[in-house]
């Protein structure tokens, strides 16, 4: 089976340097990476042929131009180009425990889709992160550094085991998802007519739900670390979050406005 590891990024460099290194520091890698730039300058752009000349992985990168936030379309832009049966999908704001791509793998089941979760840390261990070359990349749980979130840095896989799987609720984000590329194929991908930051996650994870796809919370395995950014404008939230309320009064599987369009 091929993973692929779809990350999206804006902007944000010194973030984006900091999760490749977390990947080359994996116990078991993904097959491929593709970054999912949605508008970035030349400098992220730089950064990526950097670390392509000794990635251990071949190392993608799918980019459209600038329209403000279009996070969904470049995510489906980057479902195109994947070669993987297997989906990882991952903010630009989050690196990985070096055992997070052998936890997933481990966890992978046919029919099934993964939610992640995340440990949050502060912004003076985020800032001391982006100055130091030399990085660990598993925080401990009693670590200062950590903000919210603490039990998340707790791993213990077998207690994974003991974890139901969910029912749908609009408070599911879907910013750390693993799917199968057919279960994401079959809903049309990421629903285009979402812009602006907000829910766009949420939507897909619903349509997924509406399709028959089981969900399953990886917990207490599959760490990630969440750097601390500003908010993000919440401009659009109001109608983003109308668009989800009509998948799911809908019971909608598939967007119209997604990986192909039928408008």
């Amino acid at each position: 089976m091929k993973v692929s590891l779809i990350i999206v990024t804006y902007n944000r460099p010194a973030a984006l340097a900091i999760i490749l290194k977390s990947v080359v520091n994996q116990s078991v890698y993904p097959d491929e990476i593709i970054i999912a730039d949605d508008g970035s300058t030349k400098e992220t752009q730089q950064l990526i042929e950097s670390f392509q000349q000794k990635f251990p992985v071949p190392l993608l990168q799918v980019w459209h131009e600038d329209k403000g936030f279009r996070a969904a379309a470049i995510r489906n832009k980057a479902v195109k180009k994947s070669s993987g049966e297997y989906l990882i999908f991952s903010d630009g704001d989050l690196f990985f425990h070096p055992r997070f791509i052998e936890d997933f793998r481990r966890n992978i089941r046919k029919g099934e889709a993964l939610i992640g979760s995340r440990v949050f840390l502060s912004e003076s261990a985020t800032k001391r992160r982006t100055r130091t070359k030399k990085k660990r990349f598993a925080v401990p749980f009693f670590s200062p550094k950590i903000e919210n979130n603490r039990l998340n840095a707790v791993r213990l896989p077998f207690l994974n085991t003991l974890l139901k799987p969910l029912h749908f609720s609009s408070n599911l984000r879907g910013g750390l998802l693993g799917t199968w590329k057919k279960d994401v194929m079959a809903v049309n991908g990421w629903n285009e007519d979402f812009s602006g930051w907000g829910l766009e996650d949420t939507e897909l994870v619903a349509r997924l739900f509406n399709g028959g796809v089981t969900f399953r919370k990886i917990k207490f395995q599959a760490i990630t670390y969440h750097l601390w950014h500003k908010v993000q404008s919440r401009e659009q939230v109001l109608i983003n979050q109308q668009l989800l309320e009509k998948t799911i009064t809908g019971k909608f599987i598939k967007c119209k406005n997604g990986l192909t369009s039928s408008e």
